[in-house]
């Protein structure tokens, strides 16, 4: 990132430290005031709320969080002067946070517990490492490079089409799940570590090392749940005390929240909490009507396939619209919400029809049962729809340009 930052001079764009508290839309003036945490207030013309649905921590509710002496701390703010060379490290959780940690933690820690709530599916990772021949080969030959990311590109496309993905093609993940699952030395273990719920109900994740890790004598699966935590550690639902040095909240996110983690106020006084209290909604997942000029990435149902293309769409998208107000004076635009619920209704829609989607037991809807993080078709729909603005779609008014 840091050399992304430099090769196209954005470092004199960013202000780092610099946590937004709040967001209003002022209408006399056609400008956004953001306010800062430390107070300070700034005015945009166009404002791109780029958090994403990974960016409200979701702490798990435990009697005793306070109490422990140790070092506890949520994954997603990890303490980057913590060393875990001999220490006991107690980590609740055991999806796509733990099954990254835990692999690299058991190298250096004394003793590593995973608490499981639920299991999940995890594939093989396709992540080879490429020889110094190999790179050789490459080098200075982008066409082919170019060749190898565009079949890459079709084959997880083809797998992100989830209202076509058959019956069959699930099973196979599956199969692909349970052979991976073979790693595990202790039936036991085995056994605990295996969904009783179908490939895709919830977030597929990728790891050739998670599995392997529990054949290590210093790596341990607890699944009786937790009633509490102590000054020493973690007491399980049969009352036994496991005592830590560490402890990892592994418990990912509060995914139904996106741009309304902070106070958002749009047009008339619009509260985007309140406007998505039933879910979040938006068109195309980029922008929502009573908000003008407001834009985002990695919004609502837009979950799916390689981030990075979703988002790339995103980005070009949103550019489009500013350079489109840009020249033709337009002060702000937004989205009908006719529209808005249109897209909304035939997205919901396509996603009722994705079985595997049925099961609330992930991250996937809001408290509504609404599903507010998937896409269910595939990339190349998604570039499709996001690829050339349809103006008609939307509410603008003329004035100055930006």
């Amino acid at each position: 990132m840091d050399g992304v930052a430099d090769r196209h001079d954005l470092r004199r764009h960013i202000r780092c430290n610099s946590k937004v508290a709040a967001a209003r839309w002022n209408d006399e003036c056609g400008l956004w005031h953001i306010e800062l945490a430390t107070g300070e207030v700034l005015d945009f013309e166009v404002v791109v709320a780029a958090q994403g649905m990974f960016n409200d921590l979701n702490w798990p509710a435990i009697e005793g969080m306070d109490s422990f002496k140790g070092t506890l701390f949520h994954s997603g703010d990890w303490p980057h002067d913590l060393d875990l060379n001999g220490k006991r490290v107690g980590i609740i959780g055991s999806a796509a946070s733990a099954v990254q940690m835990v692999p690299e933690i058991a190298k250096e820690a004394d003793r590593v517990d995973v608490f499981q709530r639920s299991p999940n599916w995890v594939l093989p990772k396709d992540d080879p490492i490429f020889t110094e021949e190999e790179k050789a080969a490459r080098e200075g030959r982008p066409l082919e490079t170019r060749e190898m990311r565009l079949k890459l590109y079709r084959e997880m496309d083809g797998f992100c089409s989830w209202t076509e993905l058959s019956e069959e093609t699930r099973e196979e993940f599956r199969q692909l799940c349970l052979q991976n699952l073979e790693a595990v030395q202790d039936p036991e273990t085995r056994a605990k570590l295996t969904p009783d719920v179908p490939w895709g109900a919830t977030r597929p994740l990728f790891s050739n090392d998670f599995y392997p890790a529990f054949n290590r004598n210093n790596v341990g699966l607890l699944t009786d749940g937790i009633s509490k935590i102590t000054s020493n550690g973690i007491v399980d639902g049969n009352g036994v005390e496991h005592e830590y040095d560490v402890i990892i909240c592994a418990t990912g996110y509060k995914t139904d929240r996106y741009a309304s983690a902070i106070s958002i106020i749009g047009r008339g006084g619009h509260d985007l909490g309140e406007a998505w209290k039933e879910g979040a909604t938006a068109y195309l997942g980029i922008t929502t009507a009573n908000f003008p000029n407001l834009f985002m990435i990695y919004g609502p149902n837009t979950n799916n396939g390689s981030i990075l293309f979703m988002l790339e769409c995103q980005a070009a998208y949103i550019a489009r619209h500013v350079q489109w107000m840009d020249a033709n004076d337009i002060s702000w635009i937004e989205v009908k919400p006719e529209v808005e619920d249109r897209y909304n209704e035939e997205l919901q829609a396509a996603i009722d029809q994705v079985g595997a989607w049925k099961s609330r037991d992930n991250y996937y809807h809001a408290a509504s049962g609404r599903n507010v993080t998937q896409y269910p078709f595939n990339m190349t729909v998604y570039r499709e729809l996001t690829m050339t603005p349809d103006w008609d779609n939307f509410r603008f008014q003329y004035g100055v340009a930006l």
